[in-house]
């Protein structure tokens, strides 16, 4: 039997549907974004060479920790292996855009911020090559001293 006494305030609609957007369209995406994120930091992070291994053992556990909370979404709900596939090509296709990720220090906090540099950005790109130069040249030991 119907109440036809009762009733539902639209609030309480539209914030169960929000919810119910957010959990089976955007968390899938989310997830999947970030997996390949990680992998792809986790694999720059690696081949810098100079990187803690303890720094790469736990960004390594904690990508592949996400990848697998992701797996077990796709197995409970069907509908939502194409939202975890489109914030997985996201990611691709955003970092293959991604020239390099430097960590300069803040001057007022002193503390290194993450600055992206862009494949597009040819200033950002001579800049970033400029101060590698720089960083080899005064890295290099004198061999006419030596000799």
């Amino acid at each position: 039997m119907i109440d036809h006494t009762l009733v539902i305030s639209p609030e309480a609609g539209i914030v169960f549907h929000l919810r119910q957007g957010f959990w089976m369209y955007a968390w899938p995406m989310i997830i999947g974004f970030v997996t390949i994120l990680g992998y792809q930091t986790m694999g720059r992070l690696s081949m810098m060479g100079n990187t803690k291994w303890p720094v790469v053992f736990v960004l390594g556990s904690m990508v592949s920790m996400v990848s697998l909370f992701g797996w077990t979404l796709i197995v409970r709900r069907a509908p939502m292996i194409p939202f975890y596939g489109c914030g997985f090509g996201l990611a691709s296709a955003m970092m293959s855009r991604v020239y390099a990720i430097t960590m300069p220090v803040h001057r007022r906090l002193k503390m290194p911020i993450p600055r992206v540099i862009w494949r597009g950005d040819a200033d950002g790109i001579a800049k970033l090559k400029a101060a590698l130069q720089a960083r080899a040249a005064a890295t290099q030991p004198e061999t006419d001293a030596a000799v």
